[in-house]
Formats: C-alpha cells, sequence, structure tokens
C-alpha cells in the first residue's frame, strides 16, 4: 500500500492529476491512497458534471495503472455536496463510496458540505476495510463499529494541518491500539515518497 501524501495546493483539477500519475507511474503498489479532496481542494461545488469528471478519472487512473485506489470527490446532495472517499479496484470497478460522516464545524465544513450517515466496509486483497476521513478520526466509536462489522483495516485520508500533525499520528495509533487492528492514516502533509522528503524537507 502506498500512500501519495503530497502537500502541494493545486490550482486546478488537470495539474493534481498530472501529479497524481507521477505517483501511480512509481509505486508499484497494490493499492494507492490519496489524500482528503486532494484533487479539488476545498472548493466546494454542486455541479454534477464536475462530481462526476473527477469521480471519471479516478475510474480511468485505476484502469490504466491496474492498481486500487483510493480517491475522492465532491458528490452532490440535495441541499450541499458531500465529502466522498471513493475506492476504485483495477478493473475500474467502484468497491466503496463513503461519505466523511464528522465534519470540522470549526473549521465552517459544515456551511460547505452536509455529512454522511453510514459506515462503509469493502474487500481487496483478501482483506476488509473500513472507510474514515480525516476529523473522523477523533470519534472512537466509528472505528468500534468497524470493528463490529469485520474490518481488518480502517484507512484515514486527511487533510490534516501541519501544526497538529503529531495530534494526527497520535490520533492513528489509538484507534489501532485501541481496536486491535490496522489504521492507514493519508495526510496532505506527510512524507512525500518521490521526493524523499517529510513536510518539513527533512529526508
Amino acid at each position: 500500500i502506498c500512500c501519495a501524501q503530497i502537500s502541494q495546493v493545486y490550482e486546478d483539477v488537470d495539474s493534481a492529476f498530472m501529479r497524481a500519475e507521477e505517483y501511480l507511474a512509481s509505486a508499484n503498489a497494490d493499492m494507492v491512497i490519496f489524500c482528503e479532496q486532494y484533487a479539488t481542494g476545498w472548493r466546494p461545488s454542486t455541479s454534477a458534471a464536475d462530481a462526476e469528471a473527477v469521480k471519471s478519472r479516478w475510474i480511468s487512473l485505476a484502469k490504466e495503472y491496474q492498481t486500487c485506489i483510493v480517491g475522492s470527490y465532491q458528490r452532490p446532495a440535495d441541499d450541499k455536496p458531500q465529502n466522498v472517499m471513493l475506492v476504485v479496484s483495477p478493473e475500474g470497478e467502484v468497491l466503496a463510496e463513503y461519505a466523511k460522516t464528522h465534519l470540522f464545524t470549526p473549521g465552517g465544513e459544515d456551511a460547505a458540505f452536509s455529512a454522511g450517515s453510514d459506515a462503509v466496509c469493502f474487500e481487496y486483497g483478501g482483506m476488509k476495510f473500513g472507510c474514515a476521513v480525516c476529523f473522523d478520526l477523533r470519534f472512537p466509536e466509528l472505528f468500534r463499529e468497524y470493528l463490529k462489522m469485520g474490518a481488518h483495516c480502517v484507512i484515514v485520508q486527511a487533510a490534516w494541518p501541519a501544526a497538529r500533525v503529531a495530534d494526527f499520528e497520535l490520533l492513528l495509533r489509538a484507534r489501532a491500539l485501541e481496536n486491535r487492528g490496522y489504521v492507514i492514516g493519508c495526510n496532505c502533509i506527510g512524507y512525500d515518497s518521490l521526493s524523499g522528503t517529510d513536510y518539513l524537507g527533512r529526508s
């Protein structure tokens, strides 16, 4: 499993997917995980056409590079879009779509997005995975629910700020320890496997 922890902020979707292809070409992994809202950043849009275009590009990349991709997109809903983790198989099959259930209200996320309500699992490579996004990590009951659902591992996509990255790493370990299961965290601030450095430029 490869986590594409990319720290750049992109001005457009095309640039984001060009960088994604660089990672996919070098990853040589069964699964590649991208951070929360990697391709679009925090520019909420209710355009169904834009959402479907981003979703289609993730599906195309999964098929082209023959790997399972954990991406994301902003799925239109009744009033506000949802922050959705998208999991696509190497064959282009959508294995899971999970809408973030705990919105980061201190940052006003609830003003731009609507929350999901369901825990979502998928199976790949003989393992069962649960899905979580960023602020979900602070709510242990979601991870306990995944344990009850038989998940072996929970994937956490995040756009956690550098100032609190130590909290992110601590909470990942806490969720794994208390549930005696694996947790994978992919953040926009982290170790860049292409440059070989972390968010502070350390190798």
